[in-house]
């Protein structure tokens, strides 16, 4: 799946400070608005690209920013979805989204990852932040000291609420203490890895974030709790999605 370009007369329809994009799916193509700073990114493509939702699942998003993830479980088959967020400028593109692509069997509610939503779940997709860094930073990007704050939360929340069966589909970078992570998801969940793919990035992309954000990051590999590489076309780390079947 790919983004579609925007064109003119399309984008004018958004309101100041919007931006448009189209996202193609196999349910169909999804539209997306909202401020630039939220729109989804390469990272929801990848999880576009493997997410496989049956007809009739009933489906939860933690942080689900501009909603695009949810729209496409409706659009999907899913009998109802759920998306939370705890920023109000999301949940209100995501609404406005789902008005925009005439889908009705899903709600957007605040709260932080899982906590507002009920029992009975059989999936739950979490695209979620996990940048390590040594103080906080934009709620877009920060996961905690080694990045795991938000993954770890959503997995314990995920098997509270997940039927037996029920799949946790979780996007994860190696750069946020993938033994952590996955010694946590194996706790109460059967792993298997989707799919995976390398992900290059510059020193300056998380130095800009916050000074000394890559010195951390590089002291984390050293203690063995991130792992980033390179190769000829410069630094890189491992972008990952992971299907866990609850037990």
């Amino acid at each position: 799946m790919q983004n579609l370009p925007t064109t003119g007369t399309e984008a004018a329809q958004a309101p100041p400070g919007y931006l448009t994009r189209y996202h193609a799916t196999p349910g169909g193509r999804l539209v997306e608005q909202g401020p630039a700073a939220l729109l989804a990114d390469h990272a929801t493509t990848f999880v576009l690209e493997h997410l496989m939702v049956r007809p009739g699942d009933r489906v939860a998003e933690p942080g689900c920013g501009t909603g695009v993830l949810s729209l496409y479980a409706a659009l999907a088959g899913a009998s109802s979805v759920v998306g939370t967020d705890i920023d109000p400028d999301a949940l209100a593109a995501a609404r406005r989204n789902a008005t925009l692509n005439g889908i009705t069997n899903v709600s957007f509610v605040h709260g932080s990852l899982l906590e507002p939503v009920g029992t009975g779940l059989d999936l739950v997709v979490a695209l979620l932040p996990h940048k390590p860094a040594p103080r906080p930073v934009s709620h877009r990007y920060y996961g905690g000291r080694d990045g795991t704050d938000l993954l770890l939360a959503a997995i314990r929340q995920s098997a509270d609420r997940l039927i037996s069966g029920g799949r946790l589909v979780l996007y994860l970078n190696s750069i946020a203490n993938p033994q952590r992570v996955d010694h946590e998801f194996a706790r109460n969940f059967d792993v298997s890895l989707c799919a995976e793919k390398r992900r290059y990035f510059t020193p300056e992309e998380f130095d800009v974030l916050t000074p000394g954000m890559f010195a951390h990051l590089e002291a984390q590999k050293a203690c063995g709790e991130a792992d980033f590489r390179h190769d000829e076309q410069g630094l890189y780390f491992m972008a990952r999605l992971h299907e866990g079947r609850r037990r």
